[in-house]
């Protein structure tokens, strides 16, 4: 059985929604959930598929100016 996993993420708060939009144009990669928007507090969630998708999409973040941070890298939680 193919395994769930999740980023918790910190950003500017006006970085949300890029990210969301960057991650909808990689269609089926991963879905974004915004965990708390004054705090730039988001969750990606992507399966082990796309694991290797996701890093290289946060990396291009990065490298374009997107202030992000990995707070966590975990198998899913189960909790949406």
């Amino acid at each position: 059985m193919m395994k769930s996993w999740e980023y918790i993420i910190k950003t500017k708060k006006s970085d949300i929604d890029y990210i969301n939009k960057i991650i909808e144009v990689h269609e089926g990669t991963a879905n974004v959930r915004t965990l708390n928007s004054e705090e730039g507090m988001v969750k990606i969630l992507t399966n082990e598929f796309f694991l290797n998708d996701v890093e290289l999409i946060l990396k291009k973040l990065k490298k374009h100016g997107v202030v992000l941070e990995i707070l966590e890298k975990r198998e899913w939680q189960g909790v949406l």
